[in-house]
């Protein structure tokens, strides 16, 4: 099986978190088996002030994987990056952090 790599992007930001689940959309051109699922992502400070996110997801197959995926923003300059987390099975949770004296300014999953 051929790996496809697609993006949907989870309208979430750092202080707006919704309660149980709701639908990312996968691109036009996926069919209805490529949405996914996932949980309201967490929030947390780590040591020393870092930023990070963690995020369940769920696919249609027991070998579905996904990461989470951050832009984080510097504190000091303004200058944003991307962070990738862990990629995991379906039903497992990825986690991300920004480095520090940065924060988080939106999160997506990528599915693989």
């Amino acid at each position: 099986m051929s790996i496809k790599r697609r993006a949907a992007t989870v309208v979430a930001s750092l202080g707006i978190t919704t309660g149980g689940l709701f639908l990312a959309a996968a691109p036009a051109s996926a069919s209805a088996q490529g949405i996914w699922t996932c949980n309201a992502p967490t929030y947390m400070t780590g040591s020393g002030g870092h930023a990070g996110a963690s995020l369940q997801c769920f696919g249609n197959s027991w070998d579905d994987k996904f990461n989470v995926a951050v832009t984080c923003k510097r504190w000091d300059n303004g200058y944003e990056y991307r962070h990738d987390g862990n990629i995991v099975q379906t039903g497992q949770v990825s986690t991300v952090w920004c480095d520090l004296n940065a924060r988080i300014v939106h999160l997506a999953y990528v599915a693989w």
